[in-house]
């Protein structure tokens, strides 16, 4: 080979290191295979919704996501849980007929299991319930705590017709107006045990020899 052949051979392997090198230095950084830097946005948390409070799920478990009916439908329903429990618990220390006084702790045993049930809904739902009576249950409380033997018990098993009669007409309604699916099932499934108290309330109650009103 010439020595001029030599010289052009050098000076064309030198132009093309030359433009490998060059287009390695512009391709752009990446942080793996087919993967480019993330973008400054990508890492940050997703805004809620307009209008979704602190703390609250944007789509729902919020208070405002219940009806006021739902609200009053589970202020009432933990209100006359509780009113039942103590009730109950009332009849197993004074009552004088064992009947009434095995009644009475099963409406304290069903009703606080039922209160249980309301109190998680409502934590749930993030909804706060009531911790006091209406007057008129804190009257029926008062009334039962000042009577004794055969008087406390036709009056407690009056009054267990009574309020079941009434629970029952709530539940009901719910079961089938409510918005909320949770407070619907619950209305639901609780309709059975509701029905059977009466029943039971009415069997006892008769052997007493007392009327409802």
């Amino acid at each position: 080979m010439s020595k001029s052949k030599c010289v052009t051979t050098f000076i064309l392997t030198l132009c093309i290191t030359a433009l490998i090198m060059t287009g390695c230095e512009s391709q752009p950084e990446r942080t793996g295979v087919g993967e480019a830097t993330p973008s400054p946005t990508a890492a940050m948390t997703t805004s809620p919704s307009p209008g979704a409070s602190p703390g609250e799920s944007p789509t729902g478990g919020a208070t405002g996501a219940l009806t006021p009916y739902d609200r009053e439908f589970l202020t009432e329903a933990a209100r006359g849980a509780s009113t039942e429990v103590q009730l109950g618990n009332l009849a197993t220390q004074k009552a004088t007929n064992d009947e009434v006084k095995r009644f009475g702790q099963r409406m304290a045993t069903d009703h606080s299991q039922g209160g249980q049930t309301i109190r998680q809904m409502a934590s749930n739902l993030k909804f706060i319930l009531p911790q006091d009576m209406t007057p008129e249950q804190a009257t029926a409380v008062s009334k039962l705590e000042k009577l004794s033997g055969k008087a406390f018990d036709r009056e407690y098993m009056k009054d267990m017709i009574a309020d079941h009669e009434k629970v029952i007409s709530e539940f009901e309604r719910a079961s089938k107006q409510a918005t909320n699916p949770e407070i619907k099932q619950f209305a639901t499934q609780a309709l059975p045990t509701l029905r059977d108290h009466l029943k039971q309330a009415r069997e006892i109650a008769s052997k007493l020899g007392v009327k409802a009103e």
